[in-house]
């Protein structure tokens, strides 16, 4: 089955990173009532930076990808790249409403950015489906973050 993903970017965060830095430097200027150069220098360098992380954001929203999990197969495909079973030592789960998953392979100690996405919709069919695949290629599922206890296992019965 095919199921809509998109890549996780966190470009929201050094948008936001990036507007406070702004604020800061225009509160500067403004109570000390004195233009420094320095500072119009650094609020261009910012404004370079928001607008590349909106175009990141943009590009990563608008082009369409799509993950293919066959439940007979000890493949998954996604985006066109087969990733094998074997290849993958776990996966892990980071989030809420719209998870980010993430393929931890055996043989790279950082993984490519193809493995890791989200799925379009949050309670997504893709969901169920990647787990009951990985629980029948014997892939561990690990979810990591804040709002969870360490090393909680998720399973498809719950």
């Amino acid at each position: 089955m095919k199921f809509a993903i998109h890549y996780s970017t966190r470009m929201k965060d050094i948008i936001l990173f990036a507007l406070v830095i702004s604020i800061m430097m225009f509160q500067v200027a403004t109570l000390t009532e004195y233009s420094y150069p320095v500072l119009f220098y650094m609020q261009m360098v910012v404004n370079v930076v928001i607008v590349a992380a909106l175009g990141i954001e943009a590009y990563a929203r608008l082009v369409k990808r799509e993950v293919q999990i066959d439940g007979n197969s000890d493949t998954i495909t996604i985006n066109g790249v087969e990733v094998h079973a074997g290849q993958i030592r776990e996966i892990k789960v980071s989030g809420c409403h719209k998870a980010a998953f993430q393929f931890i392979l055996k043989d790279k100690s950082v993984p490519p950015m193809y493995c890791c996405f989200k799925f379009e919709e949050k309670n997504c069919e893709g969901i169920r489906e990647l787990t009951r695949w990985a629980e029948q290629n014997q892939i561990s599922i690990r979810k990591v973050g804040p709002q969870t206890r360490s090393g909680m296992i998720l399973s498809s019965n719950g």
